[in-house]
């Protein structure tokens, strides 16, 4: 056994195939790492409810493991649902970003109890639904349909408006929001200081496990802190050159086993 006891991949593009899946193959080697004592975490801008599916196939329950949602907002035991990390954006800070979504004409959405919530229409309004499997639920005032706090807040647009907007932003909203994309017509805000990074670092305290005795996947801008936290770090086939430049190791590509074929060479 190698010095590595935790393996944390990003979702889509990164465990997910380009059919929303994970391969057979890649599934059955994560369940039998798993059996041999390594930790296996998904951690994914994904709403909770749209991770815990894919959780459940790969028996992190059974293995008493654990999912990082929003982008690090949320930590959650997989078994019984246990909130381990909790950080949220104000009602206020909602507001200003639904008003500047709006003022740029993005389309904007957020989740409450198991849906996405939104308002407006565009091209792009139903790949998150598409992705996580969530339900959508259209209000006609987003602002006055959520009263409290909320995990994540998405602008939807074509990819060169988000591009163009998350670069202006330099990854900061306000003192209280952060920035970031994932898929690249999505503009995540998130609340200051939450990332896959610090929550994959909170968990290793939890645990008792070494960052240095991680393994990060990934394929897009937010897994960036979570590959530069971890001991070790693979950028997918498919990734940003950005990822490739700070990775230990580049492997294929998401439809081609890429996580398997790297866990093979490292461990």
């Amino acid at each position: 056994m190698s010095n590595f006891k935790m393996i944390v991949m990003d979702m889509d593009d990164t465990l997910l195939n380009s059919e929303n899946q994970v391969s057979p193959d890649t599934a059955k080697y994560l369940i039998d790492l798993q059996d041999k004592g390594y930790h296996v975490v998904l951690a994914s801008g994904r709403p909770t409810e749209g991770m815990l599916p894919i959780a459940r196939d790969l028996q992190l329950h059974k293995h008493d493991s654990y999912v990082i949602s929003f982008n690090g907002s949320r930590t959650i035991r997989v078994k019984d649902g246990a909130l381990e990390d909790e950080k949220s954006i104000s009602k206020a800070d909602f507001d200003r970003i639904v008003d500047y979504c709006r003022d740029n004409n993005m389309f904007v959405l957020t989740y409450h109890n198991g849906y996405i919530i939104y308002e407006g229409e565009h091209e792009y309004m139903n790949i998150e639904s598409e992705l996580t499997g969530l339900p959508m639920y259209h209000t006609e005032d987003l602002k006055a349909y959520i009263q409290n706090p909320v995990a994540k807040v998405l602008g939807v647009d074509y990819e060169a408006q988000i591009q163009a907007r998350a670069h202006a932003f330099e990854g900061v909203f306000n003192d209280q929001i952060d920035v970031t994309t994932s898929k690249p017509f999505f503009l995540e805000f998130v609340p200051h200081g939450v990332s896959k990074g610090h929550a994959l670092h909170a968990l290793c305290e939890k645990v008792g496990i070494d960052i240095s005795e991680t393994i990060a996947f990934g394929d897009s801008m937010n897994d960036y802190s979570m590959m530069k936290e971890a001991g070790y770090a693979v950028a997918m086939g498919n990734a940003r050159d950005a990822l490739k430049e700070v990775a230990d190791f580049v492997t294929l590509d998401h439809n081609s086993d890429g996580i398997v074929y790297a866990l093979k060479k490292i461990l």
